[in-house]
């Protein structure tokens, strides 16, 4: 069982390993890394390196069994061990996404992606190609429309209509909480104004404020009905296309990632998908799952549970329940502790009340397994906050890991909170620029609101522990799953390589060490593989990387430009693109 740490940054530093060890000269390694930069990320050391500097790294049956240096580990090698000569480059403990959808982004990847349409004439553009790509009168099925191209209420059905006729089309926003229709669409899926919302304020259409029409856009799952009429989704296409992006994944340098809410396209098939790729050996990343609440009197812990006895193993690991506190601020959906700047006298609603809330917590904590909490507002913030406070003392809370992901907007009074109730901290860090949505969405939730999100360093500061992931293909603006991406926004507050932008809030930014640890250790942490995971040390699994750049040295604009040249995940070589 793995130990129990603190969640405090500080603790875990403290309870690290203590730097390199001596081999054992009559154990043989079968992967010898050598002449390498390794930054073990174990705590110990200079914190400016993530922890003990190495040169060399042996390991055996997939389970690391030296890191030190390089004269040491010549007892490592024999006859059979492959050696790789790193040529002084840097190596890094494999990446962690804290918070992805690898089975919604990988599918959508095999169809065009909108949110690279960053103005209204690239949109149209792209929806045209679309219409000329698939002749024909049959749905088209597409995402990534990004919101600050349109007004509060959405974009309206008559665009899709200009373009594509009488034709069905369904377009998903870049955030995954909004769906545009045609008017084809509309009524195919038997939607019209007589179509009551499914929760007002929380799940609803946008209508005229008039007659009630529907104007084309629906908000969180208010027109998931019509999706699930019109689109014929086969779980083969999901396998195939989560096949072609796993050597992407490992090509970026992640080893591991936290799949916060998954459907290929249920979830009981992703799960089957997940298993029989584990049991032929072609799962080359460590995938760490959950099971969703799907709505009142639903039990995601019981069916969590359920998946962890039938499929556990190495690389399919079923860890949290995921549940949602809010939306999201572009829908006005999100939970905020002030009023919409545009909206006075709303400021959202919870997804959840409190007594449910704290039954799915208990539940979870009963179950054994961890939860996992979307909050991005500071109202739906500090109820999730509230909610692990008032549960703090149930069976099965002490040993439970608790995460509150995204966390845009947080009260200077949860800061510190975070750490007093053992919460991870977990935030897609790629979306704390000003990019082009930042403008439209601080007209909604107020300038100071919008400069101050994403609070990182002061999380880290009071103790917390803050890991990243990209929640791919969902974003507010910059949608991917590359980590080299995430550390680089982390340190420049910046969008990739865009140096001529003035940073948001540079006063959150981190070092390179610290957004290497939010995607090595943390993660490892909130997902209870502390002992397995996270930093290079004997005993550990051996999963890591070697980089094309070392990033602690060169400008902080390019990071997102280094590539792994190595990737190895349990001592397997899953990406080898080192010229040798």
């Amino acid at each position: 069982m793995e130990q129990r740490h603190s969640l405090a940054f500080a603790a875990m530093v403290l309870l690290a390993a203590c730097g390199p060890s001596e081999p054992d000269a009559l154990i043989p390694a079968d992967l010898v890394i050598i002449n390498a930069v390794i930054h073990t990320m174990d705590g110990a050391g200079n914190p400016e390196t993530g922890g003990t500097v190495a040169e060399a790294l042996c390991s055996i049956g997939g389970e690391i069994t030296f890191v030190g240096s390089q004269a040491s580990a010549e007892a490592c090698i024999h006859d059979q061990v492959e050696v790789i000569d790193a040529d002084g480059r840097l190596v890094l403990p494999g990446l962690i996404d804290s918070h992805m959808h690898i089975f919604g982004g990988s599918i959508s990847e095999e169809r065009v992606n909108l949110s690279l349409a960053d103005t209204t004439d690239k949109l149209v553009a792209a929806l045209e190609q679309i219409r000329d790509d698939n002749p024909g009168d049959g749905v088209i099925y597409s995402r990534g429309w990004q919101n600050h191209l349109f007004p509060a209420d959405g974009p309206r059905s008559a665009l899709l209509d200009e373009i594509f006729g009488d034709r069905p089309v369904i377009i998903g926003s870049v955030d995954g909480h909004s769906t545009w229709f045609s008017s084809a669409a509309l009524a195919a899926g038997g939607a019209s104004a007589a179509t009551p919302d499914p929760e007002p304020g929380v799940s609803f259409f946008e209508r005229d404020p008039e007659t009630g029409a529907l104007l084309g856009t629906a908000r969180e799952g208010a027109g998931s009905f019509i999706t699930a009429a019109l689109i014929e989704r086969n779980p083969e296409d999901y396998d195939a296309a989560l096949r072609r992006w796993l050597p992407r994944a490992a090509a970026s340098g992640l080893t591991g990632a936290f799949d916060a809410g998954m459907g290929a396209p249920t979830e009981e098939q992703a799960y089957e998908t997940l298993a029989r790729l584990q049991d032929s050996g072609e799962l080359t990343l460590r995938v760490f799952t959950s099971a969703s609440w799907r709505g009142a009197g639903d039990d995601p812990a019981a069916r969590l549970a359920d998946y962890r006895a039938r499929y556990s193993g190495d690389y399919l690991r079923p860890r949290a329940i995921k549940l949602f506190a809010d939306g999201v601020p572009e829908a006005h959906t999100a939970f905020l502790s002030d009023d919409y700047a545009d909206d006075p006298g709303n400021r959202g609603l919870p997804i959840l009340d409190d007594d449910e809330l704290a039954r799915l917590v208990d539940a979870a904590y009963a179950a054994g397994v961890d939860v996992h909490v979307h909050a991005i507002g500071g109202a739906a913030v500090t109820q999730v906050l509230d909610a692990f406070e008032a549960t703090k003392d149930a069976p099965g809370a002490t040993a439970a890991r608790r995460t509150i992901a995204h966390m845009d907007f947080v009260e200077p009074a949860d800061v510190p909170r975070f750490a007093e109730l053992d919460t991870v901290a977990q935030t897609s860090i790629h979306w704390a620029t000003r990019d082009p949505s930042f403008d439209s969405i601080a007209a909604y939730v107020g300038e100071d609101v919008m400069e101050a999100a994403y609070p990182v360093r002061s999380l880290i500061e009071a103790g917390a522990v803050q890991s990243f992931g990209t929640d791919w293909p969902a974003a507010t603006y910059l949608s991917t799953f590359e980590p080299m991406t995430m550390i680089e926004v982390a340190v420049t507050r910046r969008l990739p390589g865009r140096t001529d932008l003035p940073a948001r809030n540079p006063d959150e930014a981190l070092s390179v060490a610290e957004a290497v640890f939010a995607m090595t250790r943390a993660p490892a942490y909130q997902l209870g593989a502390s002992d397995e995971l996270g930093s290079l040390e004997p005993g550990k699994a051996a999963d890591f990387i070697l980089l094309d750049q070392n990033i602690f040295e060169i400008a902080p604009a390019t990071i997102h430009q280094t590539r792994s040249l190595l990737t190895v995940s349990g001592g397997r070589i899953v990406h080898d693109a080192l010229d040798r």
